[in-house]
């Protein structure tokens, strides 16, 4: 048994020993909780289980934009979700516009890393179901982002948006550029990684 817990003698004094016990018991008791607590946070902070996406914003998740499907998990982002992510932005020329134009949007990269996302190869498909079959190491190699902006505005589906995978097409060798513009999938709607 516990020494202070044991039943001691009475003496002149024996009221004082019983309340210092019992105050002792409180004590542990606190200290007992307090480690319970600690610990509970330590386990919540640093398990996460697979296949469940939190969103950046849990309660007023707005209307999904993308759909990122890898090893069986289906991870949805909002606009809100997208733009939550750090942010590249490019000035490009491409053969869509007669001028250069400034793109911005979260990096491919990152979005694939949001979702817990690893592969190959991306599908990379539009609202009206195109497809364009993106190497995985595109999206490290490049640094290729899926355009929100278009010359700082949000892009309407009739300027192919509202989403957009986008290269730094300036930047890139001569057959990877040619290559790119194949692969820079408008209106997207969904990425599969295989």
């Amino acid at each position: 048994m516990i020494a202070f817990l044991r039943r001691k003698a009475q003496t002149p004094h024996g009221r004082r020993h019983r309340s210092e016990d019992g105050r002792r018991l409180v004590l542990l008791g606190a200290i007992y909780l307090a480690a319970l607590t600690a610990m509970a946070v330590l386990i919540g902070a640093f398990i996460h289980p697979r296949g469940i996406a939190v969103p950046a914003h849990s309660e007023s998740q707005g209307k999904i934009v993308l759909t990122v499907d890898s090893q069986g998990r289906q991870t949805r982002f909002d606009m809100r979700a997208l733009e939550a992510l750090p942010q590249r932005t490019y000035k490009v020329t491409t053969p869509w516009y007669s001028r250069p134009v400034t793109f911005q949007g979260p990096l491919l990269r990152d979005v694939l890393a949001a979702a817990g996302a690893s592969g190959t190869r991306i599908d990379a498909v539009a609202i009206n179901d195109y497809a364009a079959d993106i190497p995985f190491e595109h999206a490290e190699a490049y640094d290729v982002i899926i355009a929100l902006r278009m010359d700082g505005k949000p892009m309407s589906p009739r300027d192919k948006g509202p989403l957009f995978v986008v290269y730094p097409y300036d930047r890139l060798p001569p057959q990877v550029r040619e290559q790119s513009y194949g692969l820079s999938v408008w209106q997207l709607d969904g990425l599969r990684v295989r």
